[in-house]
């Protein structure tokens, strides 16, 4: 092959001859090491030109040049890269004897379902969706608030929320809701559209419904649909009664007679909300102090990214929403977030800080760009969820981090809180999407969707009160990207925080060897099947009510519940 460097990512003429050389190249069994290497070189200028465009449409969603780019991106490249991809795994899974190969199973297991699934005529059904799927980053990037007669971001409003006067909670709750619910029928109608693209894109593929093709594109080869709803169960019975007694005592600290949306992030009414850092700055050197103190080769990885690929602060215009992105030339992670100065923050840069040791390590063990960008969610959430429990007992000012001792333990029952909470938060969503795509109707109408996010939020959430705001309720599931922009992709954080709740409870009886296993699941990248990730990290993908029970009595535990 040529000089790689002679690619414009944006120029599809640059590209192709590419593509055709690996096609015209004889292929055989003791060929395929250096054909694979030469694909792999040249699928990660593509996956960098995708991760810089969707890097500049977060940083200024006003950005129209930005937006531009991804879209042609999307648009006019993608889905010719996708159609030549598929002429590749065609011709590398006719190559006799290769599954003899086992450094190969798992990327074959990969493409052979890929293969299966392409379409031609989905090509253009697949960049419309995910062209239109962005318009969910652009109308939210927008939103904003008025409070005291300050303009602020959603992310800045959301302090208020931890602010011990309840009066000043519920007044910055009720106006992020109220601009919310401004883009409600906007957000909606975007949603339907994107449900009947869905749809074609399932029955063209010969899928009995976007469901069943979702759990084929998103690689679930080893959990069916039904796991995922004995999940939901399991999580009901353990989960839903362990939040009651979180509640209860919340309830009874703050002194009131029920718990409203705007009190669930408060223990008490006399101490002022955590506040670890003023600036980005302090937030990107305390949590390089805490990830030297976990291991000092992640603290050295982490200080690396300060060069350029961290954007940490919130400011308007910005996407909101955070996520860790690779750039697969340059072999460096870039983290995307908006701090404000609170705890969250803190472990919001820890959980992708996770993602980029994960991308890091599985960079340097493993040679294919697919073991490395492509690495199953499942288990990607599980490197950035375990970080932060990791973290935990070097958050005091001691031993690296922002907190006293007493704030430190704070900051730990916050995290437990926060896991709890997403437990239920994500099985709602998922459970959610079961519906939307295998029951309800397609013509289904924006009443019913938040009709049934509320049945979904009283089954998981009983314990809030939201008489009088129901219509809030209801059309929660338009918060964050997932539901929207992102189908099916939530269960994954749900079975991660059971992984990542197994290795915690192992560091806390040996740390150094929960983090010798969690070292070598991250280098291992997506070349093994997800069990085995798991069992590499020391815990096993678990759906039952049992693996549920046990790490609830964990978090009780560690609360000092009664």
């Amino acid at each position: 092959m040529a000089d790689l460097t002679s690619i414009d990512p944006y120029n599809w003429q640059t590209i192709e001859p590419f593509y055709s050389a690996l096609l015209a190249e004889p292929l055989a069994a003791e060929t395929i090491a250096g054909w694979l290497a030469r694909w792999s070189d040249l699928e990660a200028i593509i996956v960098e030109a995708q991760a810089a465009a969707f890097r500049a449409k977060t940083e200024n969603t006003a950005d129209a040049v930005a937006e531009q780019r991804y879209q042609h991106l999307t648009t006019a490249i993608e889905p010719r890269v996708l159609a030549a991809n598929q002429q590749l795994k065609h011709k590398l899974l006719g190559v006799e004897q290769l599954d003899r190969q086992p450094e190969y199973q798992q990327l074959l297991r990969r493409l052979k379902s890929e293969a299966d699934l392409f379409r031609e005529a989905n090509l253009p059904l697949l960049a419309e969706e995910q062209a239109r799927s962005g318009s969910f980053y652009t109308i939210t990037g927008a939103m904003g608030v008025v409070l005291d007669g300050q303009e602020l971001t959603i992310p800045k409003a959301e302090q208020r929320l931890l602010d011990p006067n309840r009066d000043r909670r519920e007044q910055a709750w009720r106006a992020i809701a109220a601009r919310r619910l401004r883009d409600r029928d906007e957000l909606s109608a975007l949603y339907r559209e994107l449900l009947a693209l869905r749809r074609k894109i399932a029955a063209n593929a010969d899928c009995l419904d976007y469901r069943a093709y979702a759990w084929r594109k998103l690689r679930r080869f080893d959990y069916t649909p039904e796991d995922s709803l004995r999940l939901h169960a399991a999580i009901e019975a353990e989960i839903v009664p362990l939040a009651a007694r979180m509640a209860e005592r919340r309830r009874r600290r703050l002194g009131l007679d029920t718990l409203r949306p705007w009190d669930t992030r408060v223990d008490d009414p006399d101490r002022p909300p955590l506040r670890p850092f003023s600036t980005a700055d302090e937030l990107e050197q305390g949590v390089a102090r805490i990830l030297t103190r976990i291991d000092p080769e992640f603290g050295e990885a982490f200080r690396r990214m300060s060069n350029g690929f961290l954007d940490l602060g919130a400011r308007q215009g910005k996407a909101l929403m955070g996520y860790q992105n690779f750039f697969a030339r340059a072999r460096m992670p870039y983290i995307f977030m908006n701090a404000v100065g609170t705890h969250l923050d803190v472990m919001i840069l820890l959980h992708e800080a996770g993602h980029a040791l994960h991308a890091l390590a599985a960079s340097a063990n493993q040679s294919l760009i697919w073991y490395i960008v492509d690495t199953p969610e499942e288990f990607n959430e599980v490197a950035s969820q375990a970080l932060e429990l990791l973290a935990t007992p070097y958050l005091t000012v001691e031993e690296g981090g922002f907190y006293s001792a007493e704030d430190a333990r704070r900051a730990l029952h916050e995290e437990l809180d926060i896991v709890v909470s997403s437990l239920r938060n994500i099985v709602a969503k998922d459970a959610f999407q079961h519906w939307v795509y295998t029951e309800a109707s397609p013509g289904v109408t924006p009443d019913e969707l938040d009709a049934r996010y509320r049945e979904l939020q009283q089954r998981f959430f009983p314990e809030e009160d939201w008489s009088g705001l129901e219509r809030e309720r209801g059309m929660r599931w338009q918060i964050g990207p997932h539901i929207i922009a992102l189908p099916f992709y939530s269960i994954e954080y749900t079975l991660a925080r059971l992984g990542a709740l197994q290795i915690w409870r192992n560091a806390l009886d040996d740390e150094r060897a929960a983090i010798r296993q969690y070292r070598a699941a991250l280098s291992l990248g997506s070349s093994r099947p997800v069990p085995e990730l798991y069992r590499t990290a020391g815990a096993r993908l678990a759906f039952d009510r049992e693996t549920v029970a046990d790490l609830a009595g964990l978090i009780a535990a560690q609360l000092e519940l009664d």
